[in-house]
């Protein structure tokens, strides 16, 4: 249900403007890696966590029609025969090498940076929560390893602790809590490159 909500609410980002990157010959050939959290992240986010948000970002950028999206598994696999696990800290100036080993002609680069709680009250009964959730997103073009496009986004989600599973500050979450808040924020962020991507069109014309 949750991946149905998120593929409506690409669609409509999409087929509301004409957001999406292309070039006269064709699509722009885009590969996406593995999403990272940032060394700051203290939370105990698990692998499966960040594959979640790596999907859903996946997602947004297949749905919006006009970039040739580079097959996952053939992301997975290169990073796999590299041996290229320290990738999670894949920067501006180490993304062309990738990108050029991948046959990519623009790389997306997404960084969970944040993901804290706070306590809606002061009360020791009170288990309602708001879960912030930051990611960041940069997709650098492999020829000239300059950023032509950026977003960040901050999303809250209010929450009521049900379990202790996942550690997210000083506070144990359900993991399905995690997964929720950074799935809004995946799918917020990409919503905002998208715009920032018609904004820099725009100004092109």
């Amino acid at each position: 249900m949750k991946k149905s909500f998120a593929t409506i609410i690409f669609l409509i980002i999409c087929a509301a403007s004409t957001i999406c990157f292309a070039a006269p010959g064709g699509a722009m050939r885009l590969g996406i890696l593995p999403v990272f959290k940032a060394s700051t992240v203290t939370a105990n986010l698990r692998s499966a966590d960040l594959e979640i948000v790596t999907g859903t970002i996946y997602e947004g950028m297949i749905n919006c029609g006009d970039f040739e999206v580079l097959s996952r598994t053939d992301v997975d696999k290169l990073i796999q025969e590299h041996e290229l696990k320290s990738w999670g800290i894949v920067d501006e100036s180490t993304a062309p090498q990738f990108g050029r080993m991948l046959g990519a002609e623009y790389i997306l680069i997404a960084n969970v940076t944040g993901l804290n709680n706070s306590k809606k009250s002061d009360s020791a009964k009170d288990n309602n929560y708001i879960v912030t959730a930051k990611m960041s997103v940069r997709v650098v073009e492999v020829e000239s390893g300059r950023v032509v496009l950026a977003a960040t986004t901050s999303v809250d989600s209010k929450v009521k602790v049900t379990g202790n599973l996942v550690r997210i500050g000083t506070t144990n979450f359900d993991p399905a809590i995690a997964n929720d808040a950074l799935e809004k924020a995946a799918v917020d962020v990409v919503g905002k490159l998208l715009a920032n991507l018609e904004q820099k069109k725009k100004a092109a014309q």
